[in-house]
């Protein structure tokens, strides 16, 4: 049983929308939601999913009224920090959308000011309540990890083009944040020991890529690679030792591996060759945005399960710092 039903949003762009869609497909109502200006481009394409929602420019009437019982915050990547004590200081539960700072020490700072723990605000991390992250975690937990390793890659060009150069310097923690939070959400804490900043050429816009390696709390390695324009196959691998592989790519498939099919020399290609053996795929359900729907039903809840808290917001930040 739901316990938010009025639901208020700060922002009407794209992730709202696929929020507002779910919210409504899960019995909650769209009450209110903020755009830039009254003539936003957004609302049009936002009241299809909440069509009867009012169209406000002001985000305290959203979090000031009460007859709205929870709060969704996604806003742009440049706006959500100033709004972050607001967010978190509101009595509210809010759904926060990544990311709500850019570094760690305002959110410490804010969470230290604080007399009570926000303990009823769930951070936009959604990959963890896919069925394949679930599976995957479930496995780590049983143990057997001998190492991991991990890639993401970032097309800077791209994001430029649709956010402006401004957003270079922060695509980690912007983008890469739900990639970092998943692996801490599976491997628990990491210590990089040896981290290699490179400093990318032939970009319009400087990017650091980073490579190197992670350790466990229980010393299991993890292989990292955070690179521009790298075409490799995006996602997460894990090692173990009965044999198996499974690898999250991309990160809404895991499909678990176990030795190898050989194909024998053929007239038109002589060499034997090994593929790795499929045991089994699973695949995230993709009706609506993965994720979303049970990312709010767990919001409208209040039961939030793997949901991402606040000292976890912090600490996906505080190992983006660390590389």
């Amino acid at each position: 049983m739901i316990t938010i039903v009025k639901l208020g949003f700060l922002g009407a762009g794209v992730a709202a929308c696929h929020h507002a869609a779910v919210a409504r497909v899960l019995g909650g109502e769209v009450v209110a939601a903020t755009t830039s200006s009254g003539n936003s481009p957004n609302w049009e394409k936002f009241q299809q999913h909440a069509p009867d929602a009012e169209q406000l420019t002001n985000g305290d009437e959203i979090l000031n009224n009460p007859d709205i019982d929870g709060v969704v915050a996604c806003m742009s990547w440049d706006v959500m920090p100033l709004w972050a004590e607001r967010l978190l200081k509101c009595k509210k539960p809010v759904l926060i959308e990544k990311p709500v700072t850019l570094t760690a020490a305002p959110l410490q700072a804010i969470v230290s000011s604080l007399d009570y723990k926000p303990d009823n605000k769930l951070f936009g991390y959604n990959r963890r309540y896919y069925d394949p992250v679930i599976r995957l975690k479930k496995r780590i937990n049983e143990g057997g990890l001998k190492a991991a390793s991990v890639i993401i890659s970032e097309a800077v060009q791209d994001h430029v083009k649709r956010r402006g150069k401004k957003v270079v310097e922060h695509l980690i923690p912007f983008i890469c944040s739900h990639t970092i939070d998943l692996i801490l959400h599976l491997f628990g804490t990491l210590h990089p020991v040896d981290i290699r900043p490179y400093h990318e050429v032939g970009l319009a816009h400087p990017f650091i890529s980073y490579n190197g390696m992670l350790l466990t709390a229980q010393g299991t390695p993890i292989n990292i690679g955070i690179n521009a324009n790298d075409p490799s196959p995006m996602g997460v691998r894990c090692l173990f030792d009965d044999g198996t592989t499974w690898h999250l790519s991309p990160l809404e498939v895991l499909t678990v591996f176990k030795g190898y099919e050989i194909q024998q020399p053929t007239a038109d290609y002589k060499i034997r060759r090994y593929t790795p053996k499929i045991m089994e795929q699973h695949f995230v359900d993709t009706t609506m945005k993965p994720g979303y729907k049970e990312q709010m039903a767990a919001f409208l809840t209040g039961n939030y399960g793997p949901g991402a808290t606040i000292d976890d917001a912090i600490d996906v930040l505080k190992l983006i710092e660390s590389l």
